[in-house]
């Protein structure tokens, strides 16, 4: 029997992965800081300033998906907000460790999200695969204490599997919301130079990979979750007018003024590089939405 614990299991991810795997036979239950009653799937919780959690969340699972983390860009990055973010990430996979040490309990695999923010923030002619090293901005040092902590679990687990995931294109999250809501007022514009890149993913070729992930047991250590197609931000935003029937002509956002609104978050949608999916299409996994005009197409249509 497959017992699946989740982190982070009411967000828009979480909530559609949960259907996915129950779909398929498997046991699912959530765990966070407070209970969701909504998610029609046993709910428990942790403190993570306490270092306490509700035991029953671990009993006999056999594997874990780490979903869990502060939003990367639901507020400004002051010192605190950064801080929450890394421990939102950190501290609740090494507390879920830790207890299972304290039990003697072992499980199949733990399976974590991570970022392509893992390679920094920079755009550059790379295209970045699995072995790259971690950049040493604030999203490449938070990813790597994320995936430090999810490697920990070496003689917990039996495998380990990190999801470095690009920008997951949904309706109801994340950033096609942000984008679409300018476009379809005729106001579509990338920032910066519009020449950064912006490696993506339809939420439902994500939820496909852990999905896999909890499924394939030769699937080991870090992936990168975007499609092969590369496309910059001006190009996404062209797409996503064209498949509303909107003009989009406006010149780019000068970076500096976003810098002004954002601050050092600005980075984040002022820069991007690309990044190799091959390591996943040798472990066996195809995207049904491959390219930018088939996820828009989808979601939009």
């Amino acid at each position: 029997m497959t017992k699946i614990l989740i982190t982070g299991g009411s967000g828009a991810i979480g909530r559609r992965l949960i259907c996915k795997l129950q779909a398929k036979g498997h046991t699912v239950c959530v765990i966070g800081r407070t209970k969701h009653e909504n998610l029609d799937v046993p709910s428990f919780t942790w403190d993570l300033n306490k270092g306490t959690l509700d035991e029953r969340a671990l009993s006999e699972i056999t594997h874990i998906i780490h979903l869990a983390g502060a939003g990367i860009a639901n507020k400004r990055w002051t010192p605190s907000r950064k801080q929450e973010i890394v421990d939102s990430r950190v501290k609740s996979i090494e507390l879920l460790g830790d207890f299972l040490k304290r039990r003697n309990q072992r499980i199949e695999a733990i399976i974590s999200s991570s970022a392509i923010g893992y390679y920094g923030t920079i755009t550059s002619d790379k295209i970045f695969s699995e072995t790259d090293g971690s950049a040493n901005d604030f999203l490449g040092k938070t990813c790597k204490q994320w995936e430090i902590a999810v490697k920990s679990f070496h003689g917990i687990a039996e495998r380990e599997v990190r999801i470095r995931t690009g920008v997951v294109l949904m309706k109801e999250d994340g950033a096609l919301p942000k984008l679409l809501k300018p476009t379809k007022l005729g106001l579509g514009a990338a920032v910066g130079s519009g020449k950064q890149w912006m490696p993506f993913i339809h939420v439902e070729d994500l939820i496909e990979i852990y999905t896999k992930a909890v499924e394939d047991d030769s699937m080991l250590g870090a992936f990168n979750a975007a499609v092969a197609e590369h496309a910059t931000q001006t190009q996404v935003i062209n797409q996503i007018a064209k498949t509303i029937g909107k003009p989009a002509f406006f010149p780019p956002i000068p970076a500096f003024i976003m810098k002004a609104v954002m601050g050092e978050m600005a980075e984040m949608i002022t820069k991007g590089s690309r990044v190799s999916s091959d390591k996943l299409a040798n472990a066996g996994f195809e995207f049904r939405y491959a390219t930018l005009s088939a996820a828009l197409d989808n979601l939009l249509k």
